[in-house]
């Protein structure tokens, strides 16, 4: 169904407005799916594209188009949301039509693919989501600082103690780390490894430090490995087991 809706302002600029609704119903189109990673063919499930003009207070016009549209990925059928704007002002140098284009939730080559973690602590997943938030949006700097905020976390969900005494100290994060590594929950190389990204946090939050991709790419990858090991896995193994003794 088509619907037009048009809309005068009598305001200083001689604004008008008109809204169509389902215009570009059923277009396809090339977009960066985060799901698949690269561009696939996506169609429009819904539209609405408002056009308007107005004219400025030296008397010159200048029009626009805002269209938004739902789209759906042909491949794996993951739905988003895509914005395109281009107005009179943004004729290229070769006079065709210039536009930006905005794409949420929003996605790159270089986007971190969020994980779904169904077992995770509730707050767990909260920073997890923000830190990955914060790289994605090249926050680099907050993104360090959550990734040691998961330590943390991680340390205090599995009652690891601040050090023989409890008390707390200037190297408390590594002493329980220590402990991670000593009751079996994670390797002698992931406690290596995760010592180096206690000391990124560190430089990254006191320093004021930028880190780099590369080590951001690396933590990530830790994090996320120990967490499938820690929460996913053995949940999933012993629903697997619980379905056996059933059947």
């Amino acid at each position: 169904m088509l619907l037009i809706f048009e809309e005068q302002k009598p305001n200083k600029m001689n604004q008008t407005k008109k809204m169509t609704i389902n215009k570009s119903l059923d277009k396809e189109m090339d977009v960066f799916c985060l799901t698949c990673q690269h561009k696939t063919r996506h169609k429009v499930l819904s539209s609405v594209d408002e056009t308007g003009s107005a004219e400025t207070e030296d008397e010159d016009s200048i029009s626009w188009e805002d269209i938004y549209q739902i789209i759906i990925c042909q491949g794996c059928r993951n739905i988003s949301f895509r914005n395109q704007y281009t107005d009179s002002e943004m004729i290229g140098f070769d006079d065709e039509d210039n536009f930006t284009e905005n794409i949420y939730p929003k996605r790159s080559e270089t986007t971190w693919k969020e994980k779904d973690y169904f077992n995770l602590p509730k707050i767990l997943r909260r920073i997890y989501r923000e830190t990955i938030d914060s790289y994605n949006n090249d926050n680099l700097t907050l993104c360090a600082a959550g990734l040691r905020a998961l330590v943390e976390g991680f340390c205090s969900d599995i009652e690891i103690t601040y050090g023989r005494s409890g008390a707390k100290s200037s190297d408390n994060l590594k002493t329980r780390i220590d402990n991670l590594h000593t009751l079996g929950k994670i390797t002698e190389d992931n406690a290596r490894i995760l010592h180096e990204h206690r000391f990124l946090g560190n430089e990254a939050i006191h320093e004021l430090s930028l880190p780099s991709i590369e080590e951001l790419n690396l933590a990530i990858e830790l994090i996320e490995h120990i967490f499938d090991n820690i929460y996913e896995i053995p949940k999933k193994a012993r629903e697997l087991r619980e379905k056996r003794l059933r059947s």
